[in-house]
């Protein structure tokens, strides 16, 4: 029997962004403490069904919440950051922004800044069709991996197009 999706067919949603981490280790120590991921799988071999290698080396999902992961590998260069993108950060929804950059910060992330604002959380208006008003910090994780600590006011207001 094939395995089914669980997905409605065309749909997507966002299963995980992959990090290179220096120290994996690390980076789970401080996704749990100090955002509240919880449960991981782990794996040392990714495989086709014809049973040729696709990867082998530690790989690890740490889920945020409703299949909702970082994939951790070995890897990524100590001090740099990944605001060189392409991917230049990952956005968390959080019901407490200064609470959650507090707690990153003790457990070892850096602000971050932009310009002339360091980071530190702060009220914004996102000036879309409607205004949108927010609460945001930055931080650098453990990866170098930049992380948007987000706290939404008022609802995002989408139109097809």
């Amino acid at each position: 029997m094939s395995p089914v999706s669980i997905r409605p067919p065309g749909a997507a949603t966002l299963m995980h962004v992959a990090i290179f981490c220096p120290d994996v280790d690390e980076s789970i120590r401080f996704y749990r403490e100090a955002l509240g991921f919880s449960r991981t799988y782990e794996w040392t071999k990714t495989y086709t069904e014809t049973g040729k290698t696709v990867y082998s080396g530690r790989g690890v999902y740490i889920e945020l919440e409703g299949q909702t992961y970082l994939e951790l590998f070995p890897g990524g260069e100590p001090g740099r950051d990944s605001s060189a993108g392409p991917v230049h950060h990952i956005g968390l929804a959080i019901s407490d922004v200064d609470g959650a950059y507090e707690r990153c910060l003790a457990e070892g992330a850096r602000p971050f800044g932009f310009d002339d604002w360091s980071g530190e959380p702060t009220t914004v208006t996102i000036n879309g069709d409607p205004e949108m008003l927010v609460r945001v910090a930055f931080v650098r994780g453990p990866a170098g991996e930049l992380i948007e600590l987000y706290e939404q006011y008022s609802p995002v207001i989408a139109t097809e197009r």
